[in-house]
Formats: C-alpha cells, structure tokens, sequence
C-alpha cells in the first residue's frame, strides 16, 4: 500500500485480494502491510548503498535442501533411490543432474532388481513408432522410422551395472496385448498408413537371453521369464545352468516341447531352492490328429539331483504321468505342484517328504476311479492311488485333490492331522453308494480343518461327517443339488463357521439352519433359480456378525412377495448395521443391487 497524491492509501493489486478474503484475514492482512513497508525500507536503504549484512543464522537457512542433497554420499543416495520404481531409475533420476547420471550407470543396489516387461516396452515404442511416422510425412527432412525393443540396446544397457543384478523378471507380450495400442492405430488411421509399420517391435530371442545370462551369471540368484515364447531354446537352457548361484528359476507360459536334454543343464543347479515349470494348456487337436503336448515327456531323473529343493511346480505336463520311487531323495520340499498332468498314482515313496506342507495335484483325472478304465480279467488291480504311507505327511496344511475323478474321499485323507485346507471341488462324490457321500467317520478326526471346499460334487445333501468338523470356518457347497431337505440342522454345531457357499443349488427358499450359526460372517445363496423369499427373514438378520448376504438370479425372477420382504430386510440390515452394503441382491441382466433405495 502507498501514499497517494491526495493523502489516502493507494490499494495494491495484492492487497485487494487480501481484503476480498473477509474480515477473519484482516489481522494477517495488516502484518502484510507491515512486512512490505518494511521490504520498501530496506530497499530505498540499499539503493543508497546501505547494505544489510547477513548473518550466520541466515547464511544456514539459505536452500537447506540443496546444500544436503548435494553432499548425501552415495550409499545413502542409493539407499533413497531403492525405495522408487524402476521408470523412476532409468527415465527420471538420471535427468536431474549429472552426478546421478553417474551414480545410475555403476552396478549399485539399485538394479538388484531387474524387471524387463516387453509388453511396457513395446508400448512405447509402438507410440514412438507412430510419431515418428507422423513426423517423416509432415516433415520432408525426416524419413519415415520405427523405434524397436532391440536386443543389443538392452545388453548395452545392462554391461555396466550386471555385477549388482540379483534378479531378473522379463515377461512378454500376451495375444491379448499383442494387438497395437488403440492411440498408435488411430495416428496411423489418421494418416492413412498402412498397418505393417506397427509390426512386432522386439528381436529379443533367445540368443539375447543366452547373451543377458552371461553378463549376470555371477551374481543371479532368480530368474523369472514369463510368457516369453521365443526366448526357451537349447541355447537358453545352457545359459541358465551356467548361472551357478541361481537359487529360483521360474519359467511360466511354456508353449512348447521340453527334452531331457534341455532339462540336463537345469539339473546341474545345486543352489536351486525354487523350480517352477509352467505350461499353458494346449489346443484340442483336430479330429484323428495326435494330442499336442507341452513341456516336459516325462518326469526328469536329473530332477532328484537337485536336493536342496523346498518348491517345485510342474503344471500342464501332459508327459508326466508318474513319479519315480526316488522322489524321496527331495527330502527338503515343502510346496509340490503337479497340477494337470496324467498321474495315475502317487507313489508309497512320497510319504518320506516329511517337510511337505502343500500338495497339489488337481486335473490329474486318473487318481480317481471315475475316469480310470478297469482292469481287463484276469489282471491284478492297479496299486491304490493314495497308498497308505502318505498318511506320514504329517506336516500338511494344504491338499488340492480339486477334478480328480474320485467318487470317494482317499481313506489316508483321514490321517493327516495337520490339514487346515481339503479342495475335493469337481469329483464325483455324489455318486458313491455309501451313506455318508465318499466320506468316511475318519474325516472327523480332522481338527485343524478350516477350510473344506465340495462345490460341484453332485450332493443331494451335505455328508453328515461335515458337522463334526468343529473347526471349520469355511465351507463351500457351490453347483451342487441341495435342496433345503439337505441341509442338516447340525450345521449350527459348526462353532467356529464364517463363511457357506450354497450358490447354483436347488433351495427354494431361505434354510432357517442359517440362523442358528451364530458366527457367520458370509453367506451366498445366488442362483438357486427357485428360491423365494416368504418372510421378513428376521433369523438371518439377528446374526451378530454378519458382513455379506448375497442374493440372486442370473434365470428367472423374484416374485412381488420376495421383492416385498427383500426390502424389508434390506431396511431391517441397514438399521443393524448402519450400513446398505450388507445384502447384495442381483437381477437378471442387472448389477447387484446393494441398497434399499435401488431394492425399490
């Protein structure tokens, strides 16, 4: 603020502002005009060349965290850099000054960690590519040009900081992804281009990762390659067991053969704590072709060299279809994975993996009875599929047994006295002729089971060993054909039970057993096309813990009656609860609906 001509304060720009903030500011609007008055002063004084000396107090306030950024060491300057991503490492930090540019181009503990995501990388370069196309059109002095992925760049790349690479992840391009990106073809539509500018825009193969593996095989520890097609050959497989040190390797989306040849230099990684062997699932051959098969043909001998073993996976293995008697000698394991292969069954010998703590082997369809043929006369029986020495697994928490074929429940299932996880969804259960559906009293005895999935088993009622398992919390009869008949009342000795799945059965309505289990958290009842609902369902509502009820039809339609005393629940639960989140209530064609108001 001035003086003006006529003697009044001349009001400032700024000052205006400050009044139009109302009254509560006028205090910090008047110290506002102290402070410049007193700028003014201080000013008109050094114009005069009355210069006012800093202090040490001021010189110490000056661009504080300039002066400490510029003198962190680099151990703590890395140290800060770890806790950012990876972009942030290779397209920002290295711009903001040329000292770390330096820091980022040394092997430092930055790149323990190196991720190298070709679907990412194609995506920009396929923009790029389209600019660069667009530029060439535009700008007569620059051709046209795509930007590759190339293997040398990221080689170049990698030379000068590989002795820090612990780690490296490289995932590929998946079908979905491999179309181009929807603002590259509409640049090219734009332009009226044709398509072949936007071909694949990587030459990485697997000579590249043979090349990569060699610059980090001294310090690589883990190697994950994901869905990568072209980069598992021979050449790869050798680079891989050149890298001594590796301790997880990780080779997901495999579309292709495996000999033993190519597993013998795997074999030779005596650190290798971790193997997973994933294959995707392969086409249906055509009619009168042979059946496409993945991965590995059989199970490799050189395997059991690998003793330090604690996870091993092998999915979609078509060839495996048993496991050797030495399969012991991997005494270490603790996570086995045979998930989808042809078993016919487990050998007496795997019981001597007493530090196994999960066993998957769901889709391998031969374990059970259902889909195995008989022995022709005269043959002996086949050996049992469990036998009983598994029952020495004492140590597992978790048994997937998920489209087995079994019509009844393993007897050595009983003996496992630390199973906290039984996965039986997609047998056949319904169908055994015993009373108590393939289960037997054995499976009561079964105290730290928690959860119990028997979805899509064929059950006309719930086994009745089921309500002996007083530790369950979770149990899911998902696409069976329950009716209300079969849902027994000592389901409410359940003590400890949070969670029931009864979607896709056969309830015609509400099953009051609900309400005595006084735990419950979680209940979904959807799609049981018949179901009504004929009272205010004041069981269920009283439940004390209760989180989730889902309720509805993807066929038919609620009567009137139901949508009545829906809406009434709906309103009684919100009142409970304070919240409308409670019941979820779907419609044929529509979203869930979560709230009284929508209800109406």
């Amino acid at each position: 603020m001035m003086e003006s001509t006529s003697g009044e304060p001349e009001l400032r720009e700024t000052d205006a502002v400050a009044l139009l903030l109302g009254a509560d500011h006028s205090e910090g609007w008047r110290r506002n005009i102290r402070t410049r008055r007193g700028s003014e002063l201080a000013c008109s004084g050094r114009a005069r060349g009355a210069r006012k000396k800093p202090h040490l107090q001021d010189l110490g306030e000056q661009a504080p965290s300039e002066v400490a950024i510029a003198s962190l060491p680099v151990d703590l300057l890395v140290h800060i850099f770890c806790h950012l991503d990876q972009r942030a490492h290779r397209f920002v930090l290295p711009l903001v000054c040329r000292h770390w540019q330096e820091v980022l181009r040394k092997p430092v503990a930055v790149w323990n960690h190196l991720d190298v995501d070709f679907a990412a990388e194609a995506e920009v370069a396929e923009v790029a590519a389209a600019e660069e196309i667009v530029a060439g059109i535009l700008m007569p002095t620059r051709p046209p040009g795509r930007r590759r992925a190339r293997a040398t760049d990221v080689l170049n790349w990698v030379r000068p900081r590989a002795a820090a690479v612990r780690s490296v992840r490289m995932r590929g391009v998946r079908e979905a992804e491999a179309e181009p990106s929807r603002q590259a073809r509409l640049m090219v539509a734009a332009m009226r281009l044709p398509d072949p500018h936007l071909e694949r825009l990587s030459d990485f193969t697997g000579r590249g990762l043979a090349s990569l593996l060699g610059l980090v095989m001294a310090s690589l520890e883990e190697l994950v390659v994901e869905r990568c097609y072209n980069l598992l050959t021979p050449g790869a497989f050798q680079a891989m067991g050149a890298c001594k040190g590796l301790k997880v390797l990780s080779l997901k989306g495999i579309r292709s053969a495996l000999g033993l040849a190519d597993f013998r230099a795997i074999a030779g990684l005596r650190h290798l704590e971790e193997l997973v062997l994933d294959c995707d699932q392969p086409p249906e051959a055509e009619p009168g072709a042979e059946e496409v098969k993945w991965g590995l043909g059989a199970f490799p001998e050189g395997m059991l060299h690998l003793a330090n073993m604690t996870h091993l996976t092998l999915s979609c293995h078509y060839g495996v279809t048993q496991l050797p008697i030495g399969i012991s000698r991997l005494n270490k394991l603790q996570v086995l994975n045979l998930d989808f292969c042809t078993l016919g069954a487990l050998p007496a010998s795997l019981g001597a993996l007493t530090a196994l703590t999960t066993l998957d082997v769901e889709g391998n369809l031969y374990l059970g009875s259902h889909f195995r043929p008989p022995p022709p006369p005269g043959v002996p029986p086949p050996p049992p599929a469990f036998p009983t020495e598994l029952g020495a697994l004492q140590a597992l928490r978790y048994l997937n047994l998920n489209s087995c074929g079994l019509t009844q429940l393993p007897a050595v299932v009983s003996t496992l006295r630390s199973l906290e996880t039984l996965d039986l969804e997609d047998n056949e259960l319904g169908e055994a002729a015993q009373p108590g559906c393939g289960f037997d009293d054995g499976v009561s005895t079964l105290a730290r089971l928690q959860c119990l999935n028997i979805a899509q088993c064929k059950l006309l009622r719930v086994p009745a060993v089921v309500e002996r398992l007083s530790g369950l919390r979770i149990l899911d009869l998902t696409n069976n054909r329950l009716t209300n008949a079969g849902l027994p009342g000592g389901l409410a000795r359940l003590p400890h039970l949070k969670a029931i799945g009864l979607k896709k059965n056969c309830l015609t309505a509400v099953p009051r057993v609900l309400g005595a289990m006084r735990s419950l958290q979680e209940i979904y009842l959807e799609d049981n096309t018949e179901l009504e609902v004929d009272d205010n369902m004041d069981y269920v509502a009283a439940l004390p813990h209760l989180r989730i009820v889902m309720m509805g039809k993807q066929w038919g339609s609620w009567a009137p009656r139901s949508m009545h005393f829906l809406t009434e629940f709906a309103a009684r639960l919100a009142l409970r609860h304070g919240t409308t989140d409670v019941l979820r209530i779907s419609f044929p064609g529509h979203a869930p609906a979560s709230s009284e108001t929508e209800l109406l």
